[in-house]
């Protein structure tokens, strides 16, 4: 039973943790990390899951998968970064040392995490010292294309013609020239939780009219040589149904299918017709590798390329991959399941359920002395014990490329530090909900074979590949079961040709 199963995956980690002081103790197994300049240099803190990130470790995607340079597999373990103090209009100043001390915190801590996620950014500030650092330790970052107040923000209360102004996309391509420097960089977000209510879904052209101008001015200036790569741009939808007809996972895989569809026909059945012909050629040849049929062809009005999902859900220790608590179909399972369809790599942009909603380890609601972590402060009721993790690294790795932990601090009903709010200067204290996440990690790192490590090679296969939806159809399955009328977001007009020359 999974209790048991618990039990003995912590009896497994904290072997493996006296032989890992056993092997420090004899100075064997110190990390080489490269310094940004390119030179290796020994950093004898590093934890050995930590590799520096220069220019051959930029991260890309493949049809449903994110892949490295050299092919290998990407899956995100990620945390959610705090935000810092507001600062003055106008003043593009942050405390690099502070927001580094969060990194090195988290090396020192021997959390094996690889990515953070950011929610607040100014792009007229200069973020090398921290981005470059990021780089040092191996950490990628999730950055914002938006922001909550002034140019940046799409409001979701105007209609479609208001909500995406001139100077959304102006923040969007400064955000990217700034941004697009790092190799650490791995996505940007262009939009969280816009769509989360049947009131605010009028507002999705503007999400989809942003993708597409950002994607559009990528694309033209690397053709032009102005930058060298283009950003993955990503969505982050809240995990909810939309009115009393759609529930969560329908609702998700609506959210995703609009915001990748494919508005000429022509170009779909051009598409079509390829992978048609590409999986033809598989089935006969009776080979499983083969071209990608995206790869030369114009996108038709995708406006993303990774969907991300913020969940609150698995609020049980006893809940599992299938089934919660009370006997309801797990949530990870129905998102698994009803995403199958999904054409580009799937995330949770924000995973971990709110501390009140925690149910305790046994029937009274208290705590089990048996799922106590082996470091850290004890548990509390509403400390979370994290057993999602194993399953997204897991058994949802053919389809989801991570996650990140929600969240180092914010809201409190969410945090794994306590101290806060962040004061911008000074690193916060674990508590037990950080450990518990933590172990899980150290476990399902230390399982030999798991899906989650990174030396799994992508091989692309035809039947990986999914054809997005043409944009009429979807956009009348929404208007049949949510009774929502989408604006054409073709009808807004590319910002592209109106941005200014450097």
């Amino acid at each position: 039973d999974k209790m048991a199963l618990s039990v003995k995956l912590k009896i497994f980690f904290l072997v493996q943790a006296l032989f890992s002081k056993v092997i420090k103790g004899s100075n064997i197994g110190t990390s080489n990390t490269i310094s940004v300049g390119g030179s290796f240099q020994k950093d004898e803190k590093s934890n050995t899951n930590n590799i520096a990130i220069g220019p051959n470790d930029i991260v890309t995607v493949k049809n449903r998968h994110l892949v490295k340079a050299d092919g290998t597999k990407f899956l995100l373990k990620g945390i959610a970064f705090p935000d810092p103090p507001p600062r003055p209009p106008y003043d593009h100043t942050y405390n690099a040392e502070a927001w580094i001390a969060i990194l090195h915190q988290l090396r020192d801590l021997n959390l094996k995490y690889n990515a953070i996620r950011m929610y607040r950014m100014d792009p007229y500030t200069d973020y090398s010292e921290f981005f470059n650092e990021a780089a040092r330790l191996g950490v990628y970052i999730l950055v914002p294309l938006t922001s909550a107040r002034g140019g940046g923000v799409i409001d979701r209360d105007k209609s479609p013609m208001k909500c995406y102004p001139r100077s959304t996309f102006e923040y969007g391509v400064t955000s990217l020239k700034n941004y697009l420097r790092y190799p650490n960089v791995i996505a940007g977000l262009l939009g969280n939780e816009v769509m989360n209510s049947p009131q605010s879904w009028p507002s999705a052209p503007c999400v989809k009219a942003y993708g597409r101008d950002l994607r559009s001015w990528m694309k033209q200036e690397v053709a032009k040589g102005t930058i060298e790569r283009t950003l993955p741009l990503v969505y982050a939808a809240q995990n909810t149904g939309i009115g009393p007809m759609v529930g969560p996972a329908k609702a998700m895989q609506m959210t995703m299918d609009y915001l990748t569809c494919i508005t000429d026909e022509e170009i779909w059945e051009r598409r079509k017709e390829r992978l048609v012909a590409a999986q033809r050629k598989a089935s006969e040849a009776q080979v499983k590798q083969v071209e990608s049929t995206a790869d030369f062809e114009d996108d038709g009005g995708t406006a993303i390329d990774i969907f991300g999902i913020n969940v609150e859900s698995w609020c049980s220790s006893y809940d599992t991959y299938e089934t919660n608590v009370d006997g309801t179909p797990g949530t990870y399972h129905e998102l698994h399941e009803g995403l199958q369809g999904s054409s580009i790599p799937l995330i949770f942009s924000e995973m971990g359920c709110a501390h009140d909603l925690y149910d305790g380890d046994l029937d009274d609601g208290g705590l089990s002395p048996e799922l106590e972590n082996s470091e850290g402060p004890a548990r509390n009721v509403g400390d979370r014990t994290w057993g999602q993790v194993p399953s997204v690294l897991n058994e949802m790795s053919d389809l989801w490329s991570g996650f990140f932990a929600y969240a180092y601090d914010g809201s409190p009903q969410f945090i794994m530090f306590e101290g806060g709010p962040w004061d911008g200067k000074h690193v916060l204290e674990p508590t037990a909900d950080f450990y518990s996440f933590k172990e899980q990690l150290d476990m399902v790192d230390a399982l030999p074979q798991n899906g989650s490590n990174d030396t799994i090679i992508y091989h692309h296969k035809i039947e990986d590949e999914e054809l997005p939806p043409l944009c009429h159809v979807i956009e009348q399955e929404i208007r049949d079961l949510c009774g929502i009328e989408i604006k054409d977001f073709s009808h807004i007009p590319s910002r592209v040709r109106e941005v200014p020359r450097w």
